[in-house]
């Protein structure tokens, strides 16, 4: 009598094993190779996001510190008017003292209030392409049809054909350009306000030391 060897039903360990196996090659395969086209057009996108709400959150952080300043000196001219001569004095070495602070004061204050128009100021150029606007499509290259600036600059229905022959190579390339564009856009932005805030604290301290000055001038005088 001969024995039929049975088939490997879907509880057997081993087709288990071997399944997981298969799984875990493809999934590394898939994870370690290049990008699809259309993988790498969702990774632009959500970086380029991620880079263009930066843009915003340092606009934000740039007029949160005008505001600062803003307080800061309505301080300080509310100090000096409302003062007047009974509380500053007009002549002698206190007098000089107290003037060369508040020239400080005003010469920080024109400086880092340029920090926060250099944070604030557009720069729609930075980092873009200067040649020609391409009238082909070419693979592999930026057809510039998705920047205001290149957009503006084409006739409408030239502008309808790109998009009309437009490769999945040619968008993610412009895309990858846009990114490199903002990212460069952010490192200004965000050394301008780098120095933005160095200010404010030492308008913060300039302020300070001049009310101490006065402070003491009252004390002595």
């Amino acid at each position: 009598m001969s024995v039929q060897e049975s088939a490997p039903t879907a509880d057997d360990p081993v087709a288990k094993e071997q399944d997981r196996r298969e799984r875990d090659a493809r999934r590394f395969e898939r994870d370690s190779g290049r990008l699809e086209p259309e993988q790498r057009y969702r990774a632009l996108l959500a970086i380029l996001k991620m880079e263009t709400d930066f843009l915003d959150l340092a606009d934000k952080k740039a007029r949160f510190a005008l505001v600062i300043v803003g307080v800061l000196n309505a301080v300080a001219v509310v100090f000096v008017v409302r003062g007047g001569v009974d509380i500053l004095p007009t002549a002698g070495a206190w007098a000089l003292v107290i003037r060369t602070e508040l020239a400080a004061y005003a010469v920080a204050t024109v400086y880092y209030i340029w920090q926060a128009i250099e944070s604030l100021r557009p720069r729609g150029s930075l980092g873009r392409p200067v040649s020609a606007l391409p009238m082909a499509i070419v693979p592999g290259e930026s057809m510039r049809v998705v920047f205001h600036a290149d957009i503006a600059q084409r006739d409408r229905l030239a502008f309808r054909g790109l998009w009309d022959q437009l490769r999945m190579d040619n968008l993610n390339t412009e895309l990858a350009d846009q990114l490199y564009m903002v990212s460069r856009i952010n490192v200004a932005k965000y050394d301008a306000l780098a120095r933005l805030y160095r200010g404010v604290g030492a308008m913060t301290i300039l302020l300070s030391v001049l009310v101490i000055t006065v402070g003491a001038y009252q004390l002595v005088r």
